[in-house]
């Protein structure tokens, strides 16, 4: 059932917060300071960035301060994690209407130049540069072992890095982890990008090949 205004009050500045996660935020959205009941930031872009985007985080956001005009830019934060999302109205559950990274033709163009289209989709739900997961899926069909060639492949073009042909699987899966950390990823070139299915349960617990 969805709340109505005799089911909690608005803050003194006349918004009402709802209880939301990182996930749900997305161009539109006015969020609240995490220590103040006044300030009202809205994200008013996102963007890969020039950096791997980790695991189950956000894009890049950009803020301003509804009051103030203030701007700040966020990185990627954790897409379970907590966050007020504020409304004019009570009963207003509604997520603004998707508006794509402002960086995806810039992205898209480096995935172009480095022969990288046929690991690499631009999402058509998100506009997001996505790759396999490579736990369950490759770009490869037809390869004996697609999961350990594909990654191989996906490290070298869409992260930049020297990786021996003689790796198996799981050095591989290793080797790729660490390259989409959030504070310190390593394997610097190559274009910013997302796996996808997001899924946790298909990295716990599965064995590749």
């Amino acid at each position: 059932m969805k709340p109505t205004g005799d089911d909690f009050a608005p803050r003194r500045d006349g918004w009402f917060e709802h209880a939301g996660t990182w996930g749900e935020v997305t161009v539109g959205t006015v969020i609240a300071a995490p220590n103040s009941r006044t300030q009202r930031w809205e994200i008013i872009a996102t963007s890969h960035g020039t950096t791997q985007i980790p695991f189950m985080k956000t894009l890049w956001m950009r803020a301003r301060e509804q009051t103030t005009g203030a701007e700040f830019t966020s990185p990627p934060r954790t897409k379970t994690s907590k966050v007020i999302i504020l409304t004019r109205d009570p009963a207003d559950t509604t997520t603004p209407a998707y508006v794509a990274p402002s960086d995806t033709d810039a992205v898209w163009a480096v995935v172009e130049g480095l022969g990288a289209t046929l690991l690499a989709t631009r999402d058509s739900a998100t506009d997001e540069i996505t790759c396999p997961d490579y736990i369950v899926e490759s770009h490869l069909e037809t390869d004996e072992k697609p999961l350990t060639r594909g990654l191989i492949e996906h490290m070298r073009l869409a992260h930049g890095a020297t990786v021996d042909d003689s790796l198996d699987y799981h050095a591989a899966i290793s080797l790729h982890g660490p390259m989409h950390d959030a504070d310190n990823p390593s394997g610097k070139g190559g274009f910013p990008h997302r796996h996808v299915p997001e899924d946790l349960n298909l990295i716990i617990g599965r064995k590749g090949r």
